[in-house]
Order: C-alpha cells, then structure tokens, then sequence
C-alpha cells in the first residue's frame, strides 16, 4: 500500500513544473568564471560594440549572453571576456567552457549546448588595477 502512494506522488509532482530564470544562469556564470585565475572582467558593452562595428558584427550589450531553448531547456552561453596578458588564450577559454557547463549542469540540471568565448581584450594585472 505504502509503494503505491509513493507512485502517486510522483506522477502528481511530474505534472508540476519548475522555471529556471536567465538571470539565475547569468548569476551561475558571472559567480564561476570571476574564480577562473586568468579571467579579470568581463568585457563592458562599450568595449565589445566597438570591436564588433569594427568587423561589422551585431552583439549583445550584455557581457553575458544566455539563450534557453524552448524545446530542449538546452543553455547557450555566450561571455564576454578580459583576459590577463601572457597567458596561452585556448587554454582559458577551454577552461572558461568547461567550468561554466559543469556549474550549469550541477546547479539546474539543464544541458549546456555551447559555451561561446569572446576574448575583446588583454590586459596586465596591475594596470587593471591601477584602473579600478
């Protein structure tokens, strides 16, 4: 009896759905890939329009692209980024994608289908610094 009043509740909670805002992807994003070493900002939207009207490309003012889709609930992340100057730059962006699908996965359960890298500029810690 017990067995067939716990598979009542699971079909009644399988009816229930659960939405998963963008800004909770973006928090998820924003939160992981400022623990990357070699990442030292995300890239501000002036910076990020000017290079792409440079190349003739439309972009996002957000440093921080999430795209859901409605279909599959599978992310797409697309992230801006400043890069410490001397690093190998495949090797962070590697990095950057494997750490942001990892965390997404963990924390929503949603499958990621891509992490896009834009890398729009390099720059030495301490004049980052000398900056802020």
């Amino acid at each position: 009896m017990s067995n067939t009043k716990k598979t009542e509740e699971v079909v009644e909670l399988a009816h229930n759905s659960i939405s998963i805002a963008e800004d909770v992807f973006t928090s998820i994003v924003s939160h992981y890939v400022l623990l990357i070493p070699e990442v030292v900002q995300f890239a501000s939207a002036s910076l990020v329009s000017g290079l792409a009207n440079m190349i003739g490309k439309k972009t996002s003012d957000r440093p921080i692209r999430i795209d859901i889709d409605a279909e599959t609930s599978d992310v797409t992340v697309s992230i801006n980024l400043v890069i410490k100057f001397g690093v190998f730059l495949p090797d962070v962006a590697a990095k950057v994608q494997k750490t942001v699908s990892k965390h997404i996965k963990d924390l929503t359960g949603n499958d990621v289908a891509s992490v896009n890298v834009f890398i729009c500029n390099l720059t030495d810690e301490e004049t980052f610094e000398e900056e802020s």
